[in-house]
């Protein structure tokens, strides 16, 4: 294992350093936008901590086994408020060395060239896979009020609440349900 100052800051490995060894472990603090997570509704707070353990099968072919965490900052999708979400991913992947050629790829193969291994495309989308949809502060949040803006989770409004929803008002069909209650 690495000493702290021998944490790196990208997930592309040199393969001479595992020729002569079974295993090894690597620890690294990437930067997010050197992976391209850079998105208007997520702002990535911290580096990717990462911890990889790289086992040499066979002659070159390499078993990569990852954990990847970091904290992002999201806006509620309710109530607009802005939180922070742990995200954390973990990969098992087998790199084979060889040529990428739509031929002969298939979806669980990954290739290398023998030489150097990167596993940062790899991690980029465990991590937008591993990310909440929707995102909600909490499961319990109650939003913002339809009609005066008010958080909910915070104030009570004074609007009129009506049995029916504001957005029934709108809909040219809520005629219809009417007219149904009257026969």
């Amino acid at each position: 294992m690495e000493t702290k100052e021998d944490v790196r800051d990208t997930l592309v490995f040199d393969m001479k350093d595992l020729r002569h060894e079974d295993f090894k472990a690597f620890e690294a603090l990437v930067p997010p936008a050197s992976l391209g997570l850079a998105y208007e509704e997520v702002e990535f707070i911290e580096p990717l901590s990462c911890s990889v353990q790289l086992f040499r099968q066979g002659n070159d072919n390499v078993y990569v086994a990852a954990d990847v965490e970091t904290k992002i900052s999201v806006e509620c999708r309710r109530c607009i408020s802005p939180f922070e979400v742990d995200i954390r991913t973990t990969l098992e992947l087998l790199f084979v060395v060889g040529s990428e050629s739509l031929e002969q790829r298939e979806a669980d193969e990954r290739y290398y060239d023998g030489e150097t291994l990167d596993i940062s495309e790899d991690v980029r989308q465990g991590l937008i896979l591993d990310m909440p949809v929707w995102f909600l502060c909490s499961e319990m949040c109650k939003g913002l009020c339809s009609h005066c803006g008010v958080e909910l989770n915070h104030e009570v409004c004074s609007c009129e609440t009506t049995e029916e929803p504001a957005v029934l008002d709108s809909n040219p069909f809520s005629v219809l349900s009417k007219m149904l209650e009257n026969n």
